[in-house]
């Protein structure tokens, strides 16, 4: 599998990732929001997001619907970014 990277003025060039914009709110606060992720990525850094946006999606019965997909409002983040955010909720 061939890997996109992007380049991240913290960490370098780094696998893309890609998260709920919680998550990133969570880098920039330091407030953990939870760090759910699919296990069903290609790689070890699949598509992640928080408790709330988690709660929206067992709600939808594990369906991504266009309602959940707006409320996560998905972000791209560098691979040491997303490790970042997910050692910042107990990961």
């Amino acid at each position: 599998m061939d890997m996109r990277t992007v380049e991240c003025h913290q960490h370098g060039s780094q696998p893309e990732t890609f998260v709920c914009e919680h998550v990133v709110q969570s880098l920039r606060d330091g407030v953990p929001r939870g760090f759910h992720w699919s296990d069903a990525a290609e790689n070890e850094r699949g598509d992640a997001w928080c408790s709330a946006c988690n709660e929206r999606l067992q709600a939808a019965g594990g369906e991504w619907t266009p309602e959940a997909e707006r409320f996560a409002n998905v972000k791209l983040l560098c691979g040491g970014c997303y490790d970042q955010a997910k050692r910042l909720n107990g990961f």
